[in-house]
């Protein structure tokens, strides 16, 4: 394909996602070969051009793909750290999948929005406790699918059977699709929002094993909270909330403990957010929501004022330093 005086080549993947530059709008100003990696079965599938550089963009999002096989030099981009050769994707997604910058409006509905599409761990949790506890009646909310979930409360993370039981007490109620059966946050009203104050957001990723490098990526769940003038807690990966602290973002360690986004055990930190949520949901969400407007409309701002060029024309210079 020619993008003008350049040309790309891309080769067959499993990743939904093919070119993901047109979905940015830009190219990296050089040629290149453009490889989407999902699994390893991706690797044999590298177009032999030797003579172009090679960009391998994860496409399982966050857990990079052993690269060992590949005897040429590449950039690998992937995640969403701030890293070398990391690529932030997700907040550039949240401008795209809302176009239209919602206004700052004060009287909401309900208290909190709750969207789950997968069913995993630290979600179903916290979908346990939010039912338990009577919160979801204050909520616009959702729940996809509902699978045998008693994996992922391995005892490595602090779980233990008395939590895989916990897990499934609310079980009976799921899945809930209000939205004609789907989940899919681009295809959601943005009213879900205009009408809510605070997101609990259950992100694609919350455990690391001991010993495991923690997968610090954040996805257009938590940055659609961002541009649409949100409060938030997210039940995220080890760190999240002081990633978001470097990237520029404002978050609410003023108004309530955050402090569970320090705690590097998976259990514990499930237990102190829903302490956190149990304490949010307690207090006079309208005046928190207009205390924090400032903040609100400078998180919004960072969102769609992001220099998508400046990030893409970063890939020409790892491609041909």
């Amino acid at each position: 394909m020619s993008t003008g005086k350049h040309t790309v080549i891309y080769s067959p993947s499993k990743s939904q996602i093919k070119d993901i530059f047109a979905y940015l709008g830009y190219y990296p100003d050089c040629s290149f070969i453009l490889h989407h990696v999902f699994d390893e079965d991706d690797f044999p599938n590298i177009p032999d051009r030797p003579d172009l550089p090679l960009l391998l963009w994860q496409g399982g999002e966050c857990y990079p793909s052993p690269t060992e096989s590949i005897n040429r030099d590449f950039v690998y981009v992937t995640g969403n750290q701030l890293d070398k050769h990391s690529f932030r994707l997700y907040d550039i997604s949240a401008s795209k999948i809302w176009p239209d910058k919602l206004e700052w409006n004060k009287n909401k509905s309900k208290k909190f929005l709750f969207l789950n599409g997968k069913d995993v761990g630290h979600r179903r949790y916290l979908y346990t406790h939010l039912y338990l506890n009577n919160i979801l009646k204050h909520s616009i909310y959702s729940y996809r699918t509902i699978e045998d979930m008693d994996w992922w409360f391995n005892p490595t993370l602090g779980f233990s059977e008395k939590d895989i039981q916990y897990s499934k007490l609310a079980t009976h109620t799921l899945p809930f699709t209000p939205f004609e059966n789907t989940n899919l946050i681009r295809a959601l009203p943005q009213s879900i929002y205009s009408d809510t104050y605070l997101s609990i957001v259950g992100e694609s990723i919350f455990q690391h094993y001991p010993g495991e490098r923690v997968s610090l990526m954040l996805t257009e769940k938590t940055y659609s909270t961002c541009a649409n003038l949100h409060m938030f807690v997210i039940a995220g990966p080890y760190g999240c909330l002081n990633l978001l602290h470097k990237q520029g973002f404002e978050t609410f360690g003023d108004l309530w403990d955050e402090s569970y986004d320090t705690e590097d055990e998976p259990k514990t930190r499930l237990v102190k957010l829903c302490e956190t949520i149990d304490y949010i949901n307690n207090q006079d969400l309208a005046k928190l929501y207009a205390h924090c407007k400032d903040r609100l409309l400078h998180n919004q701002n960072l969102i769609y004022t992001i220099d998508v060029k400046s990030r893409v024309d970063k890939i020409t210079d790892w491609l041909t330093r």
